[in-house]
């Protein structure tokens, strides 16, 4: 009897685990993961990017079977699940995975893909849920196969499925209903549609990055998805052989036991972080520190001569060299010292995130490569030293504090209430915190077409 292929395992786990098999913890996870994700797009509809994209969906033209979120309208599938897996990462207040450096904002393009196609398929809460989680996990096994490959030849592997479009193939097709071998196919033709490059190293806005990162795994992920609902035939065991996905990105023809060991146990779902504050996965720690320590000093943004944070190089690298957006870089830092609370306005509004006082209080602020922080898991860590007008040094190294669900709340409330007032931000509170009761997820995307906002006009 032939050994059976690692694609083969994989899609048999898929076609096979269903929303009362997934574990309690991982469906409370999901649960909030949704909530949250869902409240951040509510959110990110006021950016720039989103007018933008809505602009793109005049232009484009043709259906109204899905729903643009944070806006009054519907669009073809295609459109919708472009334009909400953009927005899912518009701005950096979306969850982020803490395993690996691989594989970041799976999630963005997996909500996008489940939600949009759910809606066209009249899919129900449960099963939007459960594809949310197992997009997710073969986004993140297909990512370490690659972080491995880095590892044990010293080679970069980017620019790999920049646009997590694996997983988001695999979240749209379960939400679509795909038989077995209609996901085998499905894998396939993700594989033929993903890819990317990494221009938005080098922009000063956030709209590339929230596109590959989000938009295009939704957009292709809901193609792929839709072409095996059709029967359209390509080869099989995309993830093994000679002219595979592996061989062809990786150049290695097998992805290893690992790539498929623990399925249905060990679910990277549950590693996924929330972020406290509007800024990326590197500067969560030293910003929630800075905060800490100007509360517990009853210190305010006058008060302040230098601010010194010990980081990772890496993350320095990431977060220091060159301009970016206020939300993705060291300003970040200087907008949590002057304005209390996630900076998600302030960041986004010209007058604040680039203003003569953000400019000055960031030359006020040094890093300090720590080059014994080699783990991948001190991205989380922090050493931040304050020294006031007065002389006064205080200290704090600490790791970034997992939000709970009281949290979650007090972000949505906060973010959605800004969107839209906080007597609508409760009312969608209640319908996304119990999204797994849904008959339908298309009710709940109906509820989330709002009338247009845009965050200058706050």
């Amino acid at each position: 009897m032939a050994t059976q292929t690692r694609t083969g395992v994989l899609v048999d786990w898929i076609s096979s685990t269903g929303y009362s098999d997934l574990p309690a913890a991982v469906r409370e996870k999901a649960r909030l993961a949704l909530y949250d994700g869902l409240g951040s797009i509510l959110a990110c509809s006021m950016l720039p990017v989103a007018h933008r994209l809505n602009q793109f969906v005049t232009v484009s033209g043709s259906g109204d079977d899905c729903t643009v979120i944070g806006f009054p309208r519907r669009t073809s599938v295609h459109s919708a699940a472009l334009v909400n897996g953009t927005l899912g990462h518009a701005d950096e207040v979306d969850p982020i995975d803490d395993f690996s450096t691989r594989g970041s904002h799976v999630f963005a393009g997996c909500l996008g893909a489940a939600m949009t196609a759910g809606q066209l398929a009249g899919a129900s809460g449960h099963q939007a849920l459960r594809a949310v989680v197992l997009g997710y996990e073969v986004s993140k096994r297909v990512h370490s196969v690659a972080a491995r490959v880095q590892r044990e030849t010293g080679r970069s592997v980017s620019p790999f499925d920049e646009g997590n479009t694996m997983g988001a193939a695999v979240a749209a097709g379960v939400v679509l209903g795909l038989s077995r071998d209609e996901m085998d196919s499905c894998l396939t033709l993700a594989a033929h549609l993903s890819g990317g490059i990494t221009a938005w190293h080098r922009e000063t806005g956030h709209m590339t990055k929230s596109f590959t990162r989000g938009g295009i795994g939704a957009q292709n992920g809901v193609t792929a998805a839709l072409m095996a609902k059709a029967g359209y035939d390509t080869p099989r065991d995309i993830f093994d052989g000679a002219n595979g996905f592996f061989h062809s990105y990786l150049g290695i023809e097998d992805p290893g036991p690992e790539f498929v060991d623990g399925l249905g146990d060990d679910y990277y779902f549950l590693g996924l972080m929330f972020k406290r504050n509007s800024t990326g996965a590197g500067l969560q720690a030293p910003r929630q520190a800075i905060r800490e320590l100007m509360e517990e000093h009853s210190l305010t943004a006058a008060d302040i001569e230098d601010v010194e944070i010990g980081m990772r190089p890496f993350d320095i690298n990431s977060y220091f060299t060159g301009q970016r957006h206020p939300a993705d870089c060291g300003d970040a830092l200087a907008i949590a010292i002057i304005y209390p609370g996630m900076g998600f306005k302030e960041a986004h509004q010209e007058q604040h995130g680039a203003g003569p006082e953000v400019r000055a209080m960031r030359q006020r602020i040094r890093v300090d490569p720590r080059e014994d922080w080699v783990d991948p898991r001190l991205r989380w860590h922090t050493l931040v030293t304050i020294t006031t007008r007065e002389g006064q040094s205080v200290s704090k190294e600490t790791d970034y504090r997992p939000m709970t669900e009281e949290d979650l709340d007090a972000k949505f409330s906060y973010l959605v209430g800004l969107r839209a007032g906080q007597e609508k931000a409760a009312e969608l509170a209640a319908v996304l915190k119990n999204v797994e009761s849904a008959t339908h997820v298309g009710s709940v995307m109906t509820q989330l077409q709002l009338p247009e906002a845009r965050i200058e006009d706050l």
